[in-house]
């Protein structure tokens, strides 16, 4: 049984990342929106969220998403997915596994915790 959490990160895989439905990403994640990555910590927009993924996918575009864990506990949902793609820049396929854990307020994503490996495949 999927509960809201969970249909939350669903929607922000399949509609934000994957269809590139950027007008509906006030939606799905909070404002202010917390994002914890090997880059660091950065707290933004959705606005500007969405000019991050406009630039992202310009060198990957996501093409199917397969969340092949996902448990709840509270406010807190944790995704094991992997994402299929296309590297714009070559054209070659690419593959990545993500670990990710959300915390939901308010009805939205409020704080990402998301790290990626290229080529994993659990």
């Amino acid at each position: 049984m999927t509960t809201d959490h969970e249909a939350l990160v669903t929607r922000l895989w399949n509609q934000i990342w994957i269809d590139g439905e950027l007008d509906l990403l006030a939606e799905v994640v909070h404002n202010p929106y917390i994002r914890h990555t090997r880059e660091g910590t950065e707290t933004t927009t959705p606005a500007a969220y969405a000019r991050h993924l406009e630039s992202a996918v310009r060198t990957i575009r996501g093409t199917e998403v397969t969340i092949n864990a996902m448990v709840t506990s509270g406010d807190m949902v944790f995704a094991r997915l992997n994402m299929h793609g296309v590297n714009m820049e070559t054209g070659n396929a690419v593959k990545l596994t993500w670990l990710a854990q959300y915390r939901i307020a308010d009805g939205r994503i409020a704080e990402a915790w998301t790290m990626h490996q290229p080529g994993l495949d659990w």
